[in-house]
């Protein structure tokens, strides 16, 4: 903690002591903004204050590996400009992993449309070390959740590389019907790839979900 000589949580609360004054810093704990909340992650709204963790994450290669993104090094502000602005049309959230209060990845709701009430779903774990079906299965839930039951969208898209076969997966596991595959439409690794592109209606949400809920 550098100048901090003393650190310790109490209530949900991080108490800072610092040095020998009589002063103590405290930084509640960031489970208090939390917004959609499941059993082990929970999601947040993105803040500029968060885009240095996407910048490191679209930096590594093994998490581009399989995506359109991490063509080029992307500086701060270009990353503002991709995630934070056009906020009527786009929802950003930062993965946050609950027992640790550590973020671990990114998602988000894109290209909303208000009329045709349709959004297509975005998602990635930025940290390699929780790339495991909990986190991502969790994450995708709690979205898809926030589309229908709070926004009231009709239809939510979402797309995977085919051979990004954890991603395809899990939209599958979550309740996506397969649409079809674009050929030759992500370039990467010297290569062209196909991606499957999915989605799910609301009321079939509904029967899915709904119907556990019981």
């Amino acid at each position: 903690w550098g100048k901090y000589s003393t650190y310790w949580w109490t209530n949900n609360v991080l108490v800072l002591y610092v040095r020998k004054d009589l002063f103590y810093l405290i930084i509640r704990n960031l489970m208090n903004f939390s917004f959609l909340t499941g059993n082990s992650v929970y999601l947040r709204g993105l803040e500029k204050d968060d885009l240095i963790y996407l910048k490191e994450w679209l930096c590594d290669e093994k998490v581009t590996h399989y995506l359109e993104s991490g063509v080029w090094p992307l500086s701060i502000e270009q990353l503002d400009k991709q995630y934070l602005n056009e906020l009527n049309n786009n929802i950003s959230f930062l993965v946050i992993l609950k027992n640790q209060d550590k973020p671990i990845g990114w998602g988000g709701l894109y290209d909303i449309n208000w009329i045709k009430r349709s959004a297509e779903l975005r998602f990635f774990i930025g940290d390699t070390k929780f790339w495991n079906m909990t986190s991502a299965l969790e994450s995708f839930k709690l979205l898809l959740e926030y589309s229908f039951k709070k926004l009231n969208l009709h239809k939510v898209t979402a797309g995977a590389n085919v051979e990004n076969k954890n991603s395809w997966k899990i939209i599958e596991r979550i309740g996506f019907v397969k649409e079809g595959t674009i050929r030759d439409t992500i370039y990467r690794n010297g290569k062209y790839y196909d991606a499957y592109f999915y989605s799910i209606l609301r009321n079939e949400y509904q029967k899915i979900y709904d119907s556990k809920s019981k």
